[in-house]
């Protein structure tokens, strides 16, 4: 059967409708189904209406193939302990007759004429006879259509319906059977037809189909077991009929290549009426007519539900009028064929009315299949015309957004994963970090990245963490811990989102930001690091992955052995503990404060010092002794020295260092200007003497150049003095090599008008003048940001990784629908970094391969371990984020859910979302939403309050 098409049906329904209101009184006015007004349970009636009516069809088109009432009764019997079928066996047979030759002329003349000196003299004619031998054949087809019961081993199982024999004689100019000798079987067709007569009411035949409404698995009027049931039947029966139809015009194909002219565009049933139509009419009941024996149809329909109310639905008289115009129909196509075709042959008018036939049952099962496909199409475009568009996975996402905020109380109400790095309220932030998802939609465009939702438990004081910088050093961190619960909903195997985590920092800010997962109560193991500082961009996407939910898990295992259930668990238990995200910030100025001996908030306005730090820690890989206040080292030279003294101090400490470096750094440029003269080729010159190279300009011009290769050459790499480039060359050798020194073809370029970078680093930078500023008091080293305040925080220390087991528990008691399944979150491989050069440089954006990122975590990791001297120093200004998701996984669309399942996915996904909040907040749930909400969740999801789900 084809599949529902809208069009198609349309066009169909609207030309039988006109040949309906010609059958029916002249005061109805039948219309399509969705045209008419009318109620849920209308739908009902509608597909058993139509149901009803294809069962008659069928029976009324096999009994125009010699079906009778007492075959109908006895099928019916026979239908209650064993399967009823409908086979179909063919047989053929090809044997030699006689040969014959005969002669045939060519139309064609050919005449000569004979001349003598130009005057005609005779004329002769001549013609081309052919002699043809021809072979003739005797082919004999026989065929029969039985009803069996069971396997139909004794005769008593089998019921002849339709048996013939018919032979035809065949020509060939070769002595070569032009079929097979014999051909046993030439066709063998069965269907199973136990559905068509268990569907009888068992008092008479008359179609008794309903559709059970409480049955468990009825969803709506096309989704339930006895539809399903139908449908099956009607698929197979379609197919037996085109099978049997097909090999009953190929005798017809036979028939004509033995030169016996047949009409074959005959063999068409578009003049059959088709009784199943989804229509409806605007009247009131009536009783069924009596149509007696006169009636021409062996099967009527009765009402098969005498409680039901309908002044929309087609009456039984109305449904039984268009049942004896399609048996009506049948007989005026078969008088048609009786003109058309032979009485005898091999293939006659029984044939031709055969292969109508069983296109026209074909066909009643398609007009049905379109029939309860188009209830269900009306469901769907009501729906939309109820919302004003069809729903998509992103549009859901965003309703569900608004349903939390009429579910939740405000202290539990899921937030934004976006929060704001800073050290306190007072202080400006450092950056934002956020999880964002791109909701694509249905073209593949997305719309604006928004932060995805999430419920959140923090923590303000805990006990500390470690994560390792390398195998020999660990570092231990304090601070706030926030545990976010994230639920996503995929519908048809598509989330309809794209997640990605993105840092930005504002200008002169900066702080790292670690990537991994929960490793133990007391550990964090980063995969990922990055220094986040100057408008820096980094966007990180995001990768989910589903694991199996906790039913699916334990079905799978069940019949496994021991260790083999052994192995299984213990690879889930690593991929529960995988959905533990983390994301691990790090503020860098507080702990620059901290390293340095520096009183709270002493950077907060240096700038330029912080840079300067920085680059320091990170460039050149400066240990932070060298640079911090050391008051036990005869550094203070009066007691209690202020937060200014000990500031003048680092910065005097800086200015050393950078004038050390420079100082470094001229001495190198000396060294290797005087290794590039040593290696010149004097001998070249003009006149070859060193004085002419001097007054050529030959040593500025090393020197220029020395100083652009040096700004330009290893940027990241802190300079080496005395260093020669590879295999012996000197250094500034390639810039220098080519052309003599002197030549005009090959100047030297002279530096540019600003000063070169090298030249920049190696000026004495300005000794500052210390500001003149009073003692601050110390800040606090901790303080929650702003998603801390809400209720949920706590002060206990919680075991992370006993979370996914938790909350696999709760999947497995309270998610019925067994639709729950726990999901790890995994960093994607392109990630991409928008960043300024400069203070006024315009944005440029590039993307981090894996070495990238690689070295990206080595300078994080470096100046971690500066920050913290090796692991000494605890980092007190961190925040970890630990991220815990799953989704909610629908077998088809937001619609396709509501309409076909007959869903509410709002339903769902809010006792998911229950289910997760209540884990992670650690309350039950009617703590969790509001009262006048409670009543409501009770009905939908009466599990979540029982005593053993809290």
């Amino acid at each position: 059967m084809e599949a529902f098409a809208e069009g198609r049906v349309e066009q169909r329904l609207q030309a039988a409708l006109e040949r309906v209101r010609v059958i029916l009184d002249a005061t109805k006015d039948p219309q399509a189904a969705g045209d008419v007004h009318h109620q849920y349970e209308d739908k009902y009636l509608l597909v058993e209406g139509v149901t009803n009516a294809a069962v008659a069809s069928q029976l009324n088109s096999f009994s125009a193939l010699g079906l009778t009432m007492q075959h109908v009764q006895k099928l019916q019997e026979w239908s209650k302990d064993k399967v009823v079928s409908f086979q179909f066996n063919a047989e053929e047979a090809c044997s030699y007759l006689r040969e014959e030759t005969r002669e045939e002329e060519d139309p064609t003349r050919h005449a000569e004429e004979v001349s003598v000196r130009g005057a005609l003299q005779a004329a002769f004619t001549s013609k081309v006879v052919t002699r043809i031998t021809e072979y003739f054949w005797k082919f004999e087809a026989k065929y029969e259509l039985v009803a069996i019961r069971g396997v139909g081993e004794s005769a008593d199982d089998r019921l002849c319906l339709v048996t013939r024999t018919g032979q035809a004689e065949l020509i060939t100019s070769a002595k070569q059977s032009p079929r097979p000798e014999v051909k046993k079987p030439a066709a063998k067709l069965q269907v199973n037809a136990n559905w068509l007569f268990r569907n009888l009411k068992n008092d008479k035949a008359v179609p008794g189909f309903t559709v059970d409404r409480l049955a468990k698995h009825c969803k709506t009027p096309r989704r339930n077991e006895d539809v399903q049931k139908a449908y099956n039947h009607c698929e197979r029966v379609a197919v037996f009929a085109k099978q049997v139809s097909t090999y009953l015009s190929g005798l017809f194909q036979v028939q004509t290549a033995a030169k016996k002219s047949l009409d074959l565009g005959a063999l068409r049933d578009d003049s059959i009426f088709s009784p199943v139509l989804p229509v409806m009419v605007q009247n009131s009941q009536e009783a069924i007519e009596d149509l007696g024996p006169a009636s021409e149809s062996i099967v009527l329909v009765e009402a098969v539900r005498e409680e039901a109310q309908s002044n929309v639905q087609l009456t039984v008289q109305d449904s039984n009028r268009l049942l004896q115009e399609e048996v009506r129909s049948l007989k005026g196509k078969q008088t048609d064929l009786a003109e058309a075709f032979p009485e005898e042959g091999l293939a006659t008018r029984a044939e031709a009315f055969a292969v109508v036939t069983l296109q026209h049952v074909a066909r009643v099962c398609s007009s049905w299949a379109d029939a309860v496909g188009y209830v269900e199409d009306m469901l769907r475009k009501q729906l939309a015309a109820a919302i004003g568009k069809e729903v998509s996975p992103g549009d859901f996402a965003a309703y569900m957004r608004f349903h939390y905020r009429k579910l939740f109380h405000e202290a539990f109400l899921p937030k934004p994963l976006c929060f704001s790095v800073r050290r306190s309220d007072t202080h400006s932030p450092e950056g934002t970090v956020s999880i964002e998802e791109a909701v694509v939609g249905p073209g593949g465009d997305s719309n604006i990245n928004s932060p995805i939702v999430t419920m959140v438990a923090s923590t303000a004081e805990s006990a500390p963490m470690t994560f390792p910088l390398n195998a020999s050093t660990n570092v231990t961190f304090a601070g706030e811990r926030h545990l976010h619960a994230w639920l996503s909903h995929q519908f048809s195997g598509q989330s309809g989102c794209e997640l990605s985590l993105v840092a930005r920092a504002r200008q002169f800010s900066s702080m790292l930001v670690l990537i991994g997962r929960v490793s133990s109560a007391t550990s964090f193991d980063p995969k990922y690091a990055a220094i986040i500082q100057n408008k820096d961009e980094l966007t990180i996407p995001l990768n989910l992955s589903t694991i199996p939910s906790p039913k699916e898990f334990k079905d799978a295992i069940e019949s496994l052995s021991p260790e083999q259930q052994a192995f299984a668990k213990a690879f889930r238990a690593m991929q529960l503990e995988s959905t533990l995200f983390g994301v691990l910030v790090v503020q860098i100025k507080p702990q620059l404060e901290q390293v340095l001996n520096l009183a709270d908030d002493s950077l907060t306005k240096e700038i330029k010092l912080t840079q300067d730090l920085m680059q320091l820690f990170i460039k050149y890989q400066i240990p932070s002794d060298l640079l911090s206040f050391d008051a036990t080292s005869g550094e203070a030279e009066i007691l209690n020295p202020t937060a200014a003294e000990r500031l003048e101090r680092v910065k005097g400490h800086v200015q050393a260092m950078h004038e050390m470096l420079a100082q470094a750094k001229q001495e190198d440029l000396q060294e290797r200007e005087r290794e590039v003269l040593y290696h010149l080729p004097f001998a070249n010159f003009e006149r070859g003497s060193r004085k002419d190279f001097e007054r050529q300009g030959g040593r500025a011009m090393v020197r220029e150049t020395l100083q652009l290769s040096a700004a330009s050459v290893n940027q990241s790499a802190p300079i080496m003095c005395g260093a020669a480039a590879p295999g012996g060359a000197p250094p500034g050798g390639a810039a220098l090599g080519g052309a003599p020194w002197g030549a005009p073809s090959m100047p030297v370029p002279s530096p540019p008008p600003c000063a070169s970078p090298a030249r920049a680093a190696a000026a004495p930078a300005p000794q500052p003048q210390p500001p003149q500023q009073p003692p601050q008091p110390a800040q606090p080293t901790q303080r929650l940001p702003d998603e801390a305040s809400s209720v949920g925080a706590s002060s206990g220390t919680r075991d992370y990784t006993q979370v996914p087991v938790e909350m696999d528990q709760r999947f497995e008691k309270l998610d019925t629908d067994n639709s729950l399944r726990p999901t790890i979150i995994n960093p994607g491989e392109r990630w991409t970094k928008r960043s300024q050069k400069a203070l006024l440089a315009s944005p440029s954006t590039s993307h981090l391969s894996k070495a990238e990122q690689k070295t990206e975590r080595e300078a994080a990791f470096d100046l971690l371990d500066a920050l913290t001297k090796s692991g000494a120093l605890p980092l007190t200004h961190a925040s970890l984020h630990v991220v815990i998701a799953a989704t909610h996984c629908f077998d088809k669309t937001v619609t396709e859910t509501v309409i076909q399942n007959n869903i509410n996915p709002i339903a769902k996904v809010e006792r998911s979302s229950l289910i997760m909040a209540s884990t992670v907040h650690q309350k039950p749930v009617p703590d969790l939403i509001k009262d006048e909400q409670v009543q409501r969740v009770t009905d939908n999801s009466p599990q979540l309050f029982l005593k053993d789900a809290r």
